[in-house]
């Protein structure tokens, strides 16, 4: 293991059929997704991603970039664009509690891929209310600008737990290199002070790293990629480059044990050791989950796909063995992040990293859904399910479409994940309107054939119960 997977991008022809098209929005134009296998017993809640790709430019830009949330069958339910999904991009999408409410957490800001750049991430986190306003951004202290694009975790108490490159000289043999030191940073998210700070260089040597070194540019011999809370309240972090999980004293800074690597403080049973993973995570039951990017099939040094991986860990008899262990379906080998979730039912849920896809698997390894975005050049860091509802304060849109065939309305709502149906209003007059047609909610853009003809359209999003939630504008109808 001397080099990390790779995974090289496919030669497709792109097209706009890569993405959705909504005549009530047409300024939202997110990817298409593909479902192979239809949900079929998953886990309540919503798909988190953030489309974009890598190192992938094209005129017009393969994707929007921003934060987006889907439903099982990949319909758009919230779309936030920020971006082309090339320079501008956000990454690590998801719901998390900040002061006792829910709110949505990313990272925003420009990544460089340059291996001459010791830090190719510029950027940092940004909170968002139920509302989709943004409230808030997490930045490093201590006088670094930028915060890395991996992971931020909200802890109970109103802090961040974040990642933070910052480059270093240090001598190696007889050479002084330039090295990327990863440090982890608690910061207090209302008065940005810092409260905790780890440096791996201080704890780590160079020598522990999996990743071949280049005097030519800046080392990055660590690598971390997730960061989280334990249940005692110390600290596991993902270490791709040496292919280590550490759990960190929160109060020292000391390394407690390490799981995974050259210097394992752990046993593993037959298949439980991992490689270049990502997102180390403990689960609910006390078992830690890892998203495994590469492992080794047997003796002949061939490449299995990629897995999700969840691991008994023995921290008194030192051993590790596997509790659950979930292959890519499709084959696919992620070179570089992806995720694993075990979600509350027992379902684990899957984003295959540099591939555009997800999976979500039964407790005993069944696939329930696997999903991806129809362009393969377009991926997510992660992707993650939750359960969420939004409740956006602006109004519904609305768009009327004439023709020989009469009068088509549609309608959406960016956002709204209470509405079950949709009334329709209609009239030659914008300021006499009247109800011309009641239909259920169908995607993210509901259409709806009137049988006359007008020249002004209005819809009302209507909740379970038929009680209004919002009242678009009054839009001129268009001839299509």
């Amino acid at each position: 293991m001397t080099s990390p997977p790779a995974s090289a991008a496919p030669a497709v022809s792109t097209s706009q059929d890569d993405l959705l098209h909504f005549v009530s929005r047409p300024d939202l134009q997110p990817p298409r997704i593909t479902v192979r296998t239809a949900a079929g017993g998953t886990a309540p809640g919503y798909i988190f991603l953030a489309p974009k790709t890598d190192g992938v430019s094209a005129d017009p830009p393969l994707t929007q970039g921003g934060p987006e949330i889907v439903d099982d069958e990949g319909n758009p339910v919230w779309f936030g664009p920020r971006g082309d999904g090339t320079n501008l991009r956000t990454a690590a999408f998801q719901p998390q509690i900040y002061r006792g409410r829910p709110v949505l957490t990313w990272w925003e800001g420009y990544s460089i891929p340059d291996p001459k750049l010791g830090n190719p991430y510029f950027g940092n986190w940004v909170i968002m209310d139920q509302s989709y306003h943004v409230i808030g951004t997490v930045k490093p202290g201590n006088g670094l600008p930028y915060s890395d694009v991996h992971d931020m975790q909200i802890t109970p108490w109103n802090t961040a737990l974040i990642l933070v490159n910052q480059q270093k000289t240090v001598q190696v043999g007889d050479d002084r290199q330039t090295v990327v030191d990863n440090l982890i940073q608690e910061v207090d998210i209302a008065s940005g002070r810092v409260l905790f700070q780890w440096s791996g260089l201080d704890h780590i040597p160079l020598s522990e790293s999996c990743y071949p070194r280049n005097p030519e540019i800046p080392y990055h011999f660590l690598h971390l990629n997730s960061v989280s809370l334990d249940r005692d309240g110390n600290i596991l972090a993902s270490a791709r480059h040496t292919s280590t999980v550490y759990k960190i004293d929160r109060k020292t800074g000391d390394i407690i044990w390490r799981l995974g690597g050259k210097n394992s403080d752990f046993t593993f049973e037959d298949g439980a050791s991992f490689a270049w993973q990502h997102d180390a995570r403990r689960v609910a039951n006390g078992t830690i989950s890892v998203f495994d990017n590469t492992t080794t099939a047997n003796a002949t040094g061939v490449d299995a796909p990629s897995r999700a991986l969840v691991l008994n860990v023995d921290p008194r008899h030192r051993t590790v063995s596997v509790a659950r262990s979930y292959p890519s379906p499709d084959g696919l080998l992620s070179g570089s992040q992806g995720s694993t979730q075990v979600l509350a039912d027992g379902n684990t849920f899957v984003g295959w990293g540099s591939h555009g896809y997800w999976t979500e698997f039964s407790a005993d390894g069944k696939v329930l859904l696997d999903a991806s975005f129809a362009n393969p050049l377009v991926s997510s860091y992660r992707a993650l399910r939750f359960t969420w509802r939004g409740e956006p304060d602006d109004r519904p849109a609305v768009a009327g479409r004439s023709s020989a065939n009469g009068l088509t309305v549609y309608a959406s709502w960016n956002g709204a994940t209470d509405v079950a149906a949709w009334r329709v209003l209609a009239g030659d007059s914008a300021e006499r309107l009247r109800r011309v047609a009641e239909v259920p909610r169908r995607g993210f853009e509901t259409s709806a054939a009137v049988g006359r003809r007008a020249r002004y359209v209005a819809v009302q999003a209507l909740d379970a119960r038929g009680r209004v939630l919002g009242t678009s504008a009054t839009a001129a109808v268009k001839a299509s």
